[in-house]
């Protein structure tokens, strides 16, 4: 798609409100013409002709045409800016909307601070397209052919040899305008950094602080600002040298016509109205083409810009089956899986084959690195198998419809995401139809509305980013609250109590146990009551299932189990003595 291709495309939505603006430039431009035009008449009836009666209506002339010009004026940029607003919102609408359908090993790669560059940065940036570019084809180009067209019927000879330096212009405007696209995609690029960069230091203010590392970060984020700053200069300084072009050969056009144009006029060759009209149709068509060459370099940041937000466009989004299952009935199975993050990397997993009964409870042990999150995160496929097949009652999960997948499972991690609403938002995220005494009996279930009433406007209360002025077990209890509320039939919990003390852990154990009882469930564990209440136990080790059994069974039979066991067994024991 070429440049202009992409303008169109771009800008058709709002077209409705460019061409009304383009009618309010064009007479915008046809009174500019007519500003000129009046210049010679007006001055040869009063000056040559000496109709001195003519003389009072020079000035209500030019305070209406000025008027009229600066009503149109209004007209045009207001609906020009308002579109330009209105590109803003549906880009970044677009943009937010596909970033969420995208798949989730994209956000491994890709840092959220670039993310966020490329829908608040980038966007605003092509928003001059109205304010700068369109307004210089439709409004600023009829302007210049008025005003040329007047002075060359005035007198072509001397407009013409003032057209000499346009070619100039538009070399100027193109060879700068490379540069001036060059150092804005770099800059862009830096600011994206830059907000990552922001980002980090904003939600690891605590570890910065504990490992006294303020300086550290303040250095990192200093440099890449410095970078930002040096590729801004240099683009302003490409944008004026054009400006700077263009105003000296303004000077020389204008010399030129009083030097030519005033010795014509001494001589009688044209009369002063005529010398007057050519001079201020020269004066006024400078200003439309030095906006013109403006515009040039302004596109070149704007071509950058969109270069970057179709880059994210034009990630696919999330592979979607046509299958759709309502329920869960017999099982799941995991049939000769492999995994690898990125191709020809290690495998991650390796021929994992296991079949989950429907209503059992499986804990999946192994040491750290083993792959057990891995697993928990092919079934609602955030990841893809990259050999082999999981299927939910004998159905691909790659050929059922993914909204429907994740129906039917839900997630408890020790990693707790909760969002800056209010804990009654929070819990109905699992359940967006749920009403007031179905929110609150999941609350209950979850052994948490005894600390939500006791907060300031109880379930109103707004938690914050992520959740953070809740401890870590009021926050992992409210998750389970949301889980318990979606009521799925599969319950994913990846070491859902790691991370809390024995008093919060006990609370959120009887949660989970009310969250596990009639429902198929995959539990990451640790702690060995969740492992010994479970059906069958399987043993991970590099990737691979080395074991499946009962406690008892894996405890004389499989070294890796007996080892974890024992690291385990100690870990709570040092637990209860704290």
């Amino acid at each position: 798609m070429n440049t202009a291709q992409k303008i169109i495309a771009t800008t058709r939505p709002y077209w409705g409100q460019s061409f009304t603006a383009l009618a309010f430039g064009l007479m915008g431009s046809a009174v500019m013409g007519a500003i000129a035009w009046l210049v010679k008449p007006a001055l040869d009836l009063v000056f040559v002709d000496k109709k001195m009666q003519y003389m009072i209506w020079i000035p209500i002339g030019v305070v209406v045409l000025f008027t009229v010009k600066g009503l149109l004026h209004f007209g045009q940029q207001y609906l020009m800016k308002q579109a330009g607003l209105s590109l803003i919102r549906d880009t970044q609408n677009k943009l937010h909307n596909h970033i969420l359908h995208m798949p989730a090993g994209y956000f491994d790669k890709e840092a959220s601070g670039i993310l966020m560059s490329r829908v608040i940065n980038d966007v605003k940036m092509i928003s001059a397209l109205f304010d700068e570019v369109l307004r210089a084809c439709i409004i600023e180009i009829p302007k210049i052919v008025i005003l040329m067209g007047i002075a060359f019927y005035r007198k072509w000879d001397m407009t013409a040899a003032c057209l000499l330096i346009v070619p100039v212009f538009a070399y100027s405007a193109r060879k700068l305008g490379k540069k001036v696209k060059q150092r804005s995609h770099e800059a862009q690029k830096n600011v994206s950094y830059l907000t990552h960069r922001l980002g980090e230091s904003i939600t690891g203010i605590k570890v910065i602080k504990v490992f006294n590392r303020e300086g550290l970060r303040n250095e990192k984020f200093t440099g890449e600002n410095k970078n930002v700053y040096r590729e801004n200069v240099r683009a302003i300084r490409f944008k004026e040298i054009n400006k700077l072009v263009i105003d000296c050969l303004t000077g020389l056009a204008i010399g030129f016509v009083l030097i030519y144009g005033g010795r014509q006029v001494v001589t009688g060759i044209v009369t002063p109205g005529d010398f007057a009209s050519i001079l201020t149709a020269i004066y006024l068509v400078f200003s439309p083409i030095k906006q013109v060459g403006e515009s040039y370099t302004t596109l070149q940041g704007v071509l950058a810009a969109m270069e970057r937000i179709e880059h994210v466009l034009n990630t696919k989004i999330e592979e979607t089956g046509s299958i759709k299952i309502k329920e869960f009935k017999d099982g799941i199975s995991f049939e000769n899986v492999w995994f690898e993050f990125a191709k020809d990397t290690q495998m991650v997993l390796q021929d994992i084959s296991l079949h989950v009964r429907a209503g059992e409870v499986i804990a999946i042990v192994g040491p750290s690195g083993a792959g057990k999150t891995t697993i928990a995160h092919l079934l609602p496929r955030f990841y893809t198998p990259t050999k082999g097949r999981i299927a939910i009652d004998g159905v691909d999960i790659r050929e059922m419809d993914i909204h429907c997948l994740r129906a039917l499972i839900g997630i408890v991690s020790q990693d707790i995401i909760l969002f800056n609403d209010s804990v009654r938002e929070n819990i109905a995220f699992g359940n967006l139809d749920a009403s007031v005494g179905g929110i609150k009996r999941a609350a209950d279930m979850a052994f948490a509305s005894e600390f939500i009433e006791k907060m300031p406007q109880g379930y109103d209360t707004i938690l914050g980013e992520r959740g953070m002025t809740l401890s870590g077990g009021q926050r992992q209890r409210i998750a389970i609250a949301r889980a318990i509320l979606k009521n799925p039939p599969i319950m994913i919990l990846d070491e859902a109590t790691s991370s809390l003390d024995s008093v919060s852990e006990a609370l959120v154990q009887k949660a989970l146990e009310g969250l596990m009882k009639d429902r198929t469930t995959i539990v990451i564990a640790h702690r060995l009551s969740t492992i010994k209440n479970a059906d069958r136990i399987v043993v991970l080790k590099d990737g691979r299932i080395t074991d499946v059994g009962t406690h008892e069974e894996l405890l004389t039979k499989n070294e890796t189990y007996r080892s974890l066991y024992h690291t385990f067994a100690m870990t709570e024991d040092e637990d209860k003595q704290r």
